[in-house]
């Protein structure tokens, strides 16, 4: 009798330990899967914001779709998009880990910190050749490229 009590406690710590066991798996696969999420997850935010950085910039230059609209100019230090349209002048620049937007009219002086935060971003380069204007945009360590060419001629010419 003794060897028969002795089996079925045996066998209770075994179903036990199993129990603990895949407790464990499912826990650990349950952390692994949440870690894979959130490498996913932040990689597809860094690329939305990266697209979404690139379409707007170029969006904004089709809208102003003629060379002599649009320049690459300088502003406070800060390299820009230059758009000029019916006497206000549109800005498009990165400043303070942000691709921001300053719209006013010709003519008046603004600092880079009075545009409009559009996305984080890290930096935006722009610049003209061969009748293209060239963007780049970067943001954590990634970069993105375009190129968008001007319905008139003398792209080049409206960056100098």
């Amino acid at each position: 009798m003794f060897f028969h009590h002795s089996g079925r406690g045996l066998r209770s710590a075994l179903t036990l330990v199993l129990c603990a066991l895949f407790f464990l798996l499912a826990m650990g696969l349950t952390l692994l899967a949440s870690g894979v999420y959130r490498g996913v997850a932040s990689s597809s935010d860094q690329t939305y914001i990266q697209r979404t950085a690139l379409s707007y910039l170029v969006n904004q230059l089709r809208r102003s779709d003629a060379a002599d609209c649009v320049s690459i100019t300088s502003f406070d230090g800060v390299d820009a998009l230059r758009l000029e349209e019916d006497g206000y002048v549109t800005l498009l620049y990165c400043y303070d880990g942000q691709l921001r937007e300053l719209y006013a009219e010709a003519g008046l002086d603004f600092a880079p910190g009075d545009g409009v935060a559009v996305l984080p971003l890290d930096s935006m380069t722009a610049y003209a050749q061969d009748g293209l204007i060239h963007l780049t945009v970067e943001s954590g360590g990634e970069r993105w490229s375009a190129s968008v060419a001007l319905r008139s001629d003398g792209g080049e010419e409206a960056a100098a």
